[in-house]
């Protein structure tokens, strides 16, 4: 029996790696602003660590739940549990967001573009729509279109455990080889490949979601080649996925391959590898206000740079490491403040993480 095989048990490697890919996202957001990486680089791909937090939800939650209860109160409950997981940390930042643009607008600042605070926007964060195709660009906090996706996902994932639960091994590898070509097309046909954030972002999300709860049921039924070839392969695809983006934009599809056979092996493994690192622990339990958090303290410094006339690429260290250290305990406190308290008293002791 591995440690996939028991429910309750403590993925570490899998937390480390949110932690990672948190890390990447980020890596990624402060290269638009410091230009340190060319777009062919790793950080330049850091836009894909989105699809491997999308792989890692599904997995997570299909470990979970291995037999998914057919009832409409089990999946009230359900429901119930991923609201309270996403949404006051979601609503806290766009919170935030809106007391910080009405103090700027008080004090006589206005946003460069009003669009980003258009109400229409805020209301679709608000309701957790605005990765579903009807918002119209990058505004209030707008790394929150990922958790709209992610929203749509936990509604339909009682379905999709279902159908799931009884494929055979046949089955599985049937559905993940159309989840890996259903990425292929999607990434060949996009100009930005899977950089796809308020329009397509659903067209993303599922087959990643989707191939993540195959790859549990995967895990279950017990992988047919040995662990060391799966992680060999998945750091190849990778890397290659990283050089061919250079040339096609189908190697974004190919590089989420890879992610998806190393979270894999990581999931399935004995040994924990990245889990025993105590600060990608820790990053990663608190990934998720990590990542929302970024908006925020974002606009902060752009404007605080912009008004002393800086330029970031000029002095990359002295905007970077401030910048991180802000996100970071912005997290903190959020994840202390918010999100710990809501899972707390308001799902109970039955958390999904």
């Amino acid at each position: 029996m591995t440690r996939f095989d028991q429910r309750d048990a403590v993925l570490s490697d899998l937390t480390a790696v949110r932690g990672l890919l948190a890390l990447w996202v980020f890596a990624y957001h402060a290269n638009l602003h410091l230009q340190f990486a060319g777009f062919g680089s790793l950080i330049g791909r850091g836009y894909l660590g989105v699809d491997g937090f999308f792989i890692l939800s599904g997995l997570v939650l299909a470990h979970r739940h291995p037999n998914p209860s057919q009832t409409f109160a089990a999946y009230g409950g359900f429901w119930w549990r991923r609201l309270v997981r996403l949404y006051p940390t979601a609503v806290a930042m766009l919170l935030l967001l809106a007391a910080g643009l009405m103090v700027a607008r008080f004090g006589g600042v206005r946003p460069h573009d009003a669009y980003r605070a258009d109400g229409h926007e805020f209301t679709l964060q608000l309701l957790m729509l605005n990765g579903w195709g009807f918002s119209h660009g990058w505004t209030w906090n707008y790394p929150s279109w990922s958790i709209s996706t992610e929203w749509a996902g936990y509604l339909l994932f009682p379905l999709l455990a279902v159908i799931v639960s009884r494929c055979d091994g046949p089955a599985v590898a049937l559905g993940s080889v159309a989840m890996g070509v259903a990425l292929l097309l999607l990434s060949s046909l996009s100009a930005p490949g899977l950089n796809l954030t308020y329009q397509g972002a659903l067209l993303r999300f599922f087959p990643e979601f989707f191939g993540g709860i195959l790859l549990a049921r995967q895990l279950r039924l017990g992988l047919p080649w040995p662990l060391w070839l799966m992680a060999a392969i998945g750091i190849g695809v990778l890397s290659l996925g990283i050089w061919l983006r250079a040339m096609t934009t189908a190697g974004d599809a190919v590089t989420t391959i890879g992610l998806w056979l190393i979270i894999g092996t990581l999931a399935a493994g004995q040994q924990r590898v990245f889990g025993r690192l105590p600060a990608l622990l820790t990053l990663g339990a608190i990934s998720y206000p990590f990542y929302m958090a970024y908006a925020p303290v974002e606009l902060i410094f752009s404007r605080a740079w912009g008004h002393w006339h800086l330029d970031p690429t000029r002095w990359p260290y002295l905007w970077l490491m401030p910048m991180f250290a802000c996100v970071l305990a912005l997290s903190w406190v959020t994840a202390r403040l918010v999100e710990r308290p809501a899972l707390r008293y308001l799902a109970g002791h039955h958390q999904d993480r």
